[in-house]
């Protein structure tokens, strides 16, 4: 257990701040006791113990500037305060404390400054130093506060607010809810699991959150897997698919290779046949041609030339063609103008008929707007009419034909309107009036039903409070007439006091007694100075003498000072020349750090040489990377687009495949152009024929049979041309989308061809970037070792720089003892003498304590004496006053007997008045409630029969509102329509059609006229034509003829050349086996748009399943599954560790608590000598009693009273004296509890407010404590108080301290003894 050895205290507040002002008090053990007047520093004893401890300033000391001796005092600009404790820690060690302050006005500011804080561990009682302890710790080393808590086994918070309270704060206990909560919390060492508490909680809170995220992400995660493992599945079955098909097409391409060949031979044949063929079919065509051309210019000729051929030219060379020419000019020319003018005249004509239409279409629609208009008037003249009748407003005149008289007419119905809308409003108004008066009327009959109501609960409260009176004036005048007999009694007992106060006066003679302790106490006095000026003698050689043992005690921590110094200079000596090419002496930190700056800068340019030569390989590298994916994208993208142009091109060029694509779509589109001309053509030719029989190319004349079969042959012909043209169509569809596919590929070419460029320059590129990255990854390594030698050096500098800072502080201190022991043997007085003796001093010293004692237990005796006589006196003068105050009570009750009596039969009468006050107001209230109920059933009658009324007007307004509606929107629209003038353009318009037809009928008189003349030049140009005609015709049917006969023969050589081949075997093979090459086609062209199809969609699967998303899909499940899982044990782990730790502090919470208040009972009932508490107790309240898992419990503290088992809250309600005595118990009761490590106990005047029976019974309650714990060897009671009787009454007392200011106001401690 840890207890306190001694404290030393030098300039705080008023202790001097001098060497020689130093003053030191040595705790025993049970009872330390202090005594001192009141501002001599006792308090101050308290504060340094706390100081020392904890190193918090007081309260009201201003952050600690006015907690150090005040440097003002003496003029002084600065002023010095030391605490120094010896105490033993909990395992009996002793440990010596030293805090140093300091306190400066700058500027007429004051500022406080801790100086330094130290422990040293000392040996002592025994014990060696524990292995792996320091000697000492300082503010710069370890956190002097905690330590200081940690060996003396209590907790900061104990020492401030129990152990060592300030008389400022120890009314704590009874301090506001807040405050008082943030003292228990902090006693109970709960705040750091409260937080560790809030930690879980928000772990939990936030993991809770998390797993909300992760249950949300995995379902998009768990998506991701399915699908992914649906595409690989898919992926599969297609590529099985695609294989399939592969195999299939090798099958179709080896049946079709046999077929090929052989079509390939059939092809030559046929197109020797087809050669043939052509030539002969050549042949008939023109044969049959040149045939049916002489066949039709035989037809045409009227008149056979019957001379040969060159006279026919002489002939037609005869013919004079100049004069037909011009003949022929001239009618043409005429033909032209006449059909120019007869061209011109119909189109006038159709112009003039579209303007026709145009204004007979506006004509139509005038007159039925003019019909629109007529109906509105109708209507809007029949809705007035009976709106009018129904208004009952009078009509005068026609108002058809009156615009003004309508005008008038509608105004009216708008005022009769108006004045319905009124007569509505003004009948509202009066229903409303009506209302208000029922309800004035209903508002009486409730205030006259609440006043009758009201009086009769008021005359039955009077009334039972008249009865209750009635009954106390009963109870009262019977006791009354009970205590007759008791005031006789109490006269005899007055009388029996009396006489035993006046025997107990008798006995001793007040003023003999005080004349007696006044002569003891002069002799006292005389004494107590005697002794005084010995103790001062005694003090002065002390004090002498403990100068002397500093000096002494300051060389040897100079030597030790020296040695240490030796030691690490010694320890570091060949390091030190490592850094230093010179020796040095002194600021060792400072050197040390410059080294360690330098090297640690020369490290840095290192690694960031290093860095920048990492950032260069990490470029060259990315680059490298990206060159490597790129030259594989590259390639992959060239050998694509090559298998894409070798399916598409095969072997053959592709410009070259492409132009014959292109002139393949040429010649089909020039056939299929053909084909569909051909049609029209036929039929043209078809028409000519029947309108003339002879050939439309040659005009050659032809028979009926020639003209049939030739019209039969073209109409076949004009039948199979939709055939020709699907077949066509089909063709060249089919070569276009060749000629589109390899359209296509064309960028692929194109990329190709840059793709081959472009490999060798990236290839070349990649070797120069893997050049750079070698020689950057050379130069790195080599800056990496670099590095190497200046860091080890830096660490080992690192490591010095605390033995150095220890070195510069040792040799610091060795200079400051050399200084101190300069200074402390100057001090050293010169009338110094060592030969006076102390013994000598001591033993007078002690004589003259013994006869003090002697004196003064004499003085107690005597003081005794004459207080317990002056106490049997009061006691009996309290009885004898107490008897006669309990007699002019009963005589007082005796006197006011009969106006008692009075009282009650007043009461008797006025209860009987009341009460039929009552049952008369009683039955006034049944007829008001009938009348009320009458009134509001007779008021809600004609509210709801007015409102039906209104209803009504309203919907006869509305309908008449709706019909004026209806009237202002005909009559607005006729006035559109007046607007318009609908028969004056009807009548403009008919006279434009008539003059429009009058136009028409010339123009059509003019057509004819052109006409006839058109018909008569076209007859003449065709006499001049046929004469000319006629001989032409006659040549070419001689020039026919002789090319007929030399068709024919060719036509028989080729017939003769053809019969010699077979063509039909081989047409029927080359159908079978084209039959059968189409059919493999089909199916190999089906099986590759299958298998494109396919590819596509497993390139399409591929990328899919490539991406990061699903790629990873299976992965990021697996992970996102495990921390899910994690997660959720986790928080069910935090929530078990919650509960079991709120669990053990709730258990050592209310452990704790029932101890606590155990204590304050027994202490209470042992203390307390009133009878308006039976005890007192920490009553604690939970605040979150249904605690979830994101919330924790929490306490509120209060001080409770209890009389009668009745608590009521004591803050606010006890006196200043139970004030003191509650906090004082209440801090026994935690000391008790909480501080088994520590047996100090600390009272600072804990007699403060109390009375002379409490004092007295706190002095028997600390005796029964300390002789309960007089086994503990380290138990310790420090008591501090002003009052001597106290210190008297404690019993055995042996010796105590005294403080007391000396004639430099400085404050002084001397020890006491007693008896």
């Amino acid at each position: 257990m840890s207890s306190i050895d001694k404290l030393s205290i030098q300039g705080v507040r008023s202790f001097g701040s001098n060497a020689e002002d130093l003053q030191s008090i040595t705790f025993s053990s049970p009872v330390t006791l202090i005594l001192g007047e009141n501002g001599c520093g006792k308090t101050t004893i308290i504060e340094c113990l706390k100081y020392a401890l904890t190193g918090e300033c007081p309260p009201g000391s201003d952050r600690g500037k006015s907690f150090v001796h005040d440097p003002k005092i003496f003029g002084q600009n600065e002023s010095l305060a030391q605490i120094k404790m010896k105490v033993r820690d909990k395992r009996g060690a002793e440990v010596s404390i030293c805090r140093t302050m300091k306190v400066s006005h700058k500027r007429g500011k004051a500022t406080f400054e801790t100086m330094d804080s130290t422990i040293n561990f000392l040996t002592g009682a025994g014990q060696c130093k524990r292995e792996n302890q320091q000697d000492s710790l300082s503010g710069r080393t370890g956190d002097i506060d905690q330590a200081i808590s940690d060996f003396m086994g209590v907790s900061k918070a104990i020492i401030n607010n129990v152990l060592f309270c300030h008389q400022e704060d120890s009314s704590w206990p009874l301090d506001e809810a807040k405050k008082l909560k943030e003292k228990f919390d902090a006693i109970f060492g709960i705040s750091e699991y409260n937080k560790a508490l809030d930690k879980i909680i928000k772990m939990r809170k936030e993991a809770v959150d998390e797993l909300r995220v992760m249950e949300a992400n995995i379902k998009h995660v768990e998506y991701l897997k399915q699908e992914m493992e649906a595409k690989t599945l898919g992926l599969q079955k297609a590529q099985q698919k695609c294989e399939a098909i592969k195999s299939q097409c090798t099958e179709c391409e080896e049946e079709m290779k046999p077929i090929e060949a052989r079509l390939v031979e059939i092809r030559d044949i046929e197109y020797e046949i087809g050669k043939y063929q052509a030539e002969k079919v050549a042949m008939d065509t023109k044969h049959n041609n040149c045939k049916e051309q002489i066949a039709t210019i035989s037809r045409k000729i009227k008149t056979l030339f019957e001379g040969s051929l060159v006279e026919l030219e002489l002939e037609i060379g005869s013919f004079d063609q100049r004069i037909f020419d011009q003949r022929m000019s001239e009618m043409q020319r005429q033909r032209t103008e006449t059909e120019e003018d007869l061209q011109q005249l119909k189109k006038s004509s159709a112009n003039e008929q579209a303007h026709l239409g145009a204004q007979d279409r506006r004509r139509i629609v005038a007159k039925q707007r003019h019909q629109s208009e007529q109906a509105c008037k109708a209507e809007l003249l029949k809705r007035v009419k009976d709106f009018c009748r129904e208004l009952q407003i009078p009509i005068e005149g026609d108002l058809g034909g009156r615009a003004d008289l309508l005008a008038d007419v509608l105004q009216d119905i708008e005022g009769v309107i108006m004045s319905k809308q009124c007569e509505i409003t003004e009948i509202g108004a009066q229903n409303d009036q009506a209302d208000q008066q029922r309800q004035a009327k209903i508002d009486e009959l409730r205030i006259d039903l609440t006043k009758s109501e009201q009086g009769v609960a008021a005359q039955e409260k009077q009334r039972e409070q008249n009865q209750r009176e009635s009954e106390a004036l009963e109870v009262q005048i019977q006791r009354i007439e009970a205590s007759m007999q008791e005031l006789k009694q109490l006269e005899k007992k007055i009388a029996d006091a009396n006489d035993l106060y006046e025997s107990t006066n008798r006995k001793l003679d007040p003023q003999t007694v005080r004349d007696a302790i006044a002569g003891r106490k002069k002799s006292i006095a005389e004494k107590q100075e005697l002794f005084k000026k010995l103790d001062e003698q005694l003090t002065f050689l002390g004090s002498m003498a403990k100068l002397v043992t500093e000096i002494s005690l300051k060389e040897k921590e100079a030597e030790k000072k020296q040695q240490e110094i030796h030691r690490v200079r010694s320890r570091h000596s060949g390091n030190l020349g490592k850094f230093f090419k010179e020796a040095i002496s002194s600021n060792y930190r400072r050197s040390m750090q410059g080294a360690y700056d330098k090297l640690r800068r020369e490290i840095q340019d290192l690694n960031e040489k290093a860095n920048a030569q990492k950032l260069k390989e990490q470029s060259f590298e990315i680059k490298r990377k990206n060159l490597i994916a790129e030259i594989a994208r590259m390639e992959k993208e060239l050998k694509e687009s090559e298998e894409l142009i070798f399916q598409k091109c095969r072997s053959t060029p592709y410009d070259e495949l492409l132009e014959r694509s292109k002139a393949a779509i040429s010649k089909l589109q020039f056939e299929h152009g053909a084909h569909k001309s051909a049609e029209a053509l036929y039929k043209m030719y078809i028409q000519k024929i029947d309108a003339e029989p002879c050939c439309p190319l040659c005009h050659h004349n032809m028979s009926g049979d020639e003209a049939c079969d030739l019209t039969s042959e073209l109409t076949d012909e004009i039948q199979k041309l939709p055939d020709n043209i699907s077949r066509a169509e089909k063709a060249l569809k089919a070569e276009t989308i060749k000629y589109e596919n390899l359209l296509q590929i064309r960028p692929n070419i194109l990329k190709v061809k840059e793709l081959k460029e472009t490999l060798p320059l990236k290839k070349e590129e990649l070797g120069k970037v893997e050049e750079s990255l070698g020689e950057t990854v050379s130069e790195y390594e080599t800056l990496i070792a670099l590095i190497g030698e200046p860091t080890h050096n830096m660490e080992l500098a690192n490591s010095m720089l605390g033995d150095m800072t220890l070195l510069d502080e040792a040799l610091k201190d060795s200079a400051r003892l050399s200084k101190d022991l300069e200074l402390q043997k100057a001090k050293l007085p010169a009338s110094y003498d060592s030969s006076v003796s102390m013994d000598a001093l001591q033993a007078e010293k002690s004589q003259v304590s013994k006869e003090l004692e002697t004196e003064r237990k004499e003085l107690d005796s005597q003081q005794n004496t004459f207080q317990q006589h002056m106490d049997a006196l009061n006691r009996l003068r309290e009885v004898k006053n107490g008897l006669k105050d309990r007699q002019i009570k009963l005589q007082e009750g005796l006197q006011s007997l009969p106006q008692l009596k009075e009282r009650s039969q007043k009461i008797d009468a006025f209860l009987t008045n009341v009460t039929a006050e009552i049952t008369e107001l009683k039955a006034k209230i049944q007829p008001l409630k009938q009348n009320l109920r009458k009134a509001i059933e007779e008021k809600e009658r004609l509210k709801e029969s007015e409102r039906s009324k209104m209803a009504q007007l309203n919907a006869k307004y509305n309908s008449y509102k709706s019909t004026d509606q209806d009237i202002q929107r005909l009559n607005k629209e006729v006035q559109e329509y007046a607007k318009l003038d609908l028969q004056n353009d009807i009548k403009k318009l008919d006279e434009a059609i008539e003059a429009i037809n009058k136009q028409l009928k010339k123009l059509a008189t003019e057509i004819d006229l052109k006409t006839n003349q058109l018909e008569s030049i076209k007859t003449e140009c065709l006499n001049q034509q046929t004469a000319e005609r006629e001989l032409k015709d006659n040549r070419e049917l001689k020039q026919l003829q002789e090319k007929e006969i030399k068709l024919n023969e060719s036509c028989r050589a080729l017939a003769k050349q053809l019969g010699n081949l077979d063509f039909r075997s081989v047409s029927k093979e080359k159908v079978d086996l084209t039959k059968r090459r189409d059919a493999a086609t089909v199916r190999k062209g089906e099986l590759l748009g299958q298998l494109g199809e396919i590819n596509s969609q497993v390139n399409k699967l591929q990328r899919e399943i490539d991406e990061p998303r699903f790629k990873e899909s299976l992965k990021n499940y697996r992970k996102a599954n495990f921390e899910l899982m994690v997660t959720r044990r986790s928080i069910e782990d935090l929530g078990q560790h919650r509960l079991a730790l709120e669990w053990a502090l709730i258990q050592f919470h209310a452990e704790k608590m029932e101890k606590i208040n155990r204590l304050i009972r027994e202490y209470w009932r042992m203390i307390y000598r009133g009878s308006d508490i039976d005890y007192i107790q920490v009553k604690t309240d939970e605040i979150s009693a249904d605690a979830s898992a994101d919330r924790r419990k929490t306490y509120n503290y209060r001080v409770v009273q209890s009389k009668n088992n009745t608590e009521i809250e004591m803050r606010g309600r006890c006196s200043a004296g139970q004030r003191v005595l509650a906090s004082l118990i209440i801090r026994m009761a935690l000391a008790e509890t909480f501080s088994s490590n520590c047996g100090v106990l600390a009272l600072d005047e804990p007699t403060t407010n109390l009375d002379r029976a409490n004092i007295t019974s706190l002095c028997d309650a600390l005796n029964c404590i300390v002789e309960e714990r007089q086994s503990q060897s380290n138990f310790m009671l420090i008591i501090i108080t002003h009052d001597e009787n106290f210190i008297s009454s404690l019993g055995k007392i042996t010796s105590y301290h005294r403080v007391f200011r000396n004639d430099d106001c400085k404050s002084e401690i001397r020890k006491v003894q007693v008896g």
